[in-house]
């Protein structure tokens, strides 16, 4: 395992995180994995590519086998990026000439080779079927992967994957608080430009500069939205519907740092909002810290989400609680992963894990009402990575 040239982490941290995988694919009996999304591709190995965004191709696939060997499957032209900015030194390539200058005929041969040489096509092999995992391949390239594997089992590598992911190293650890300082100062900049007659998008943009401005290599397109017509409309992107006073802002999301996310809710009103508005957001917001509370090592996840559901059906708008049994997820390469903040979840919370909490309330006419936090398990405890301003902000 080499450093990467253009890798944000040193070889090291990607060896932690091979051993961890390691330790879990021996528990869950697999003799290989093919990874083909980019988040694993990248926290697994640091590969990074523009063409992740591209419909039409996919830049890397990475199979790692039971002893811990890595390779990486790619286009001829995508060999040299897979160099510069992954740990894997074993870079296999395809061509569409048969293989005539030395790469493989398919894109599947590619990605099986190194399971061939080991002896590993008939074994058990995992790949991203299930929970928060998703596979990165065309049906024609999919098909083609499952026949060059007839003999294989193939089983879910889901289970594997969030037991390594959902732990944050220190080095994560500071890349996700850097995003959290980076989300805060974004906002913070585009509700102070807001001005009656802005548009969900014009105030878009003032944050996501911000965000640019603060560090930011990337940006989600924000949740964002205002007025009882767009209320309704969950993770609905920014409109060039100007903003009226007396309307409820809604602004979700965040941004990307070193290949890390933030994800929070900060809501304000232009002018005054109504007795009911400011109510149930204040309860929502109690909840949301009821929750944050209750967080340490060594508690299930799912009491964290009774725990707010509990705070909530004492209110007088517990009829409007509109995630009932799950109040959030957990963040990192990935702006929803495993393990979900999910009542039915009675995995404990470890110290590393961080997880993005939002319980909120619905009605119509009113508003969508409620914040999101960041918050990293510690060892004693937690800390909320995003301890900006949460109220509901009178601009």
């Amino acid at each position: 395992m080499k450093e990467a040239p253009l890798g944000k982490f040193p070889a090291s941290e990607f060896q932690t995180r091979l051993k961890s995988l390691q330790h879990e694919m021996d528990k869950h009996k697999l003799d290989a994995v093919i990874f083909t999304s980019d988040d694993n591709t990248y926290y697994f190995a640091g590969f990074q590519s523009i063409v992740w965004d591209s419909k039409v191709s996919t830049p890397c696939v990475l199979t790692i086998t039971k002893d811990g060997d890595m390779s990486i499957a790619t286009s001829k032209s995508g060999t040299e990026t897979a160099k510069a900015t992954s740990c894997v030194e074993d870079i296999r390539f395809y061509t569409r000439d048969d293989g005539r200058d030395g790469g493989y005929p398919t894109f599947s041969k590619a990605i099986v080779a190194l399971l061939e040489e080991k002896g590993l096509t008939s074994g058990r092999i995992g790949m991203e079927f299930d929970n928060g995992t998703k596979l990165h391949l065309t049906h024609f390239q999919r098909e083609d992967l499952f026949k060059e594997l007839c003999d294989a089992e193939l089983a879910d590598c889901s289970a594997a994957v969030w037991s390594v992911r959902s732990i944050k190293s220190s080095a994560e650890i500071t890349y996700l608080r850097e995003c959290c300082r980076i989300n805060h100062e974004g906002i913070a900049a585009g509700f102070a430009a807001v001005h009656e007659g802005m548009s969900e998008l014009e105030l878009y943009r003032s944050i996501a500069i911000e965000y640019f401005r603060s560090g930011a290599e990337r940006t989600l397109l924000l949740g964002l939205r205002a007025g009882k017509d767009r209320y309704s409309q969950g993770n609905s992107p920014p409109s060039d519907r100007p903003i009226s006073k007396g309307e409820i802002i809604l602004v979700d999301g965040g941004p990307i740092y070193n290949g890390y996310y933030s994800d929070i809710i900060r809501e304000g009103i232009i002018g005054k909002p109504t007795e009911r508005q400011r109510d149930m957001f204040n309860v929502a917001r109690d909840a949301c810290y009821a929750g944050i509370e209750a967080m340490r090592p060594g508690v299930s996840i799912g009491e964290v989400s009774d725990t707010v559901d509990r705070f909530i059906e004492k209110s007088r708008f517990a009829q409007y609680n509109a995630l009932k049994g799950m109040c959030g997820h957990s963040i990192g390469t990935g702006v929803h992963e495993f393990p979900m903040l999910d009542s039915s979840c009675s995995l404990p919370l470890q110290p590393g894990m961080v997880f993005a909490i939002e319980p909120y309330f619905y009605e119509e006419g009113v508003g969508s009402l409620g914040i999101e936090e960041n918050i990293l398990i510690t060892e004693d405890g937690y800390e909320n990575l995003t301890p900006s301003p949460s109220e509901l902000l009178i601009l």
